[in-house]
């Protein structure tokens, strides 16, 4: 799954947005959302791809991987990172939380192109467990951090300790508004086949 990392290790990520910079001072703030929204929502479409299995071998977060080389274009613009979103799978919407990137972490077998590994959070809704070649629809709202590499010399642990971290997060931000009313949005239901990537304006997206 997502190569996100400690602080003091080397930076996998940037972070050129100015509304990703605001976070930290925003959450300071009682009255600001948990993470805030993107300006423009990536929305993304595909059969679901076959990944390195690491995410569920050695993490306990299994992913589901939207095949890169359809949107490489459009992810070389898109920041590395910890993304918050909303999935759409087999007529259900589920919370999720995304990594884009090159897992860092995993040194000598990172991703060669960055990619979208998508962890769907467990919730009202069971997540199916076998959905390969399946359609995915991905919502991503909001940017929770960059991706970075973390140290493996004593094991995953803080690896995993960080995705926890951010599956609380995200499902936290999805409970709550404004996230909450995305949940929605006919797009995400939409049994069209094929790989899709739009930009979605948040004040207009139904």
């Amino acid at each position: 799954l997502m190569a996100l990392a400690p602080a003091g290790l080397r930076s996998g990520y940037g972070g050129s947005h100015g509304v990703f910079r605001q976070t930290s001072r925003l959450r300071a703030c009682s009255t600001a959302p948990l993470v805030p929204l993107l300006p423009k929502f990536p929305a993304m479409s595909g059969p679901v791809a076959k990944g390195f299995q690491r995410g569920s071998a050695k993490l306990g977060f299994p992913t589901a991987n939207l095949p890169c080389s359809l949107f490489q274009d459009a992810l070389a613009n898109l920041d590395a990172g910890v993304y918050v979103g909303w999935a759409g799978l087999r007529g259900g919407v589920h919370k999720c939380v995304c990594n884009v990137g090159f897992s860092p972490s995993f040194v000598g077998n990172e991703n060669p192109e960055k990619i979208l590994e998508a962890h769907i959070i467990a919730g009202e809704q069971e997540v199916p467990k076998d959905f390969y070649g399946e359609q995915l629809r991905i919502l991503l709202l909001g940017y929770i951090r960059p991706e970075r590499r973390f140290d493996f010399s004593n094991g995953p642990g803080e690896l995993i300790a960080a995705i926890t971290d951010d599956v609380a997060t995200a499902s936290a931000a999805l409970d709550a508004p404004p996230m909450n009313k995305y949940k929605l949005v006919a797009w995400l239901m939409d049994k069209g086949e094929g790989a899709t990537y739009e930009l979605m304006n948040p004040d207009t997206v139904r």
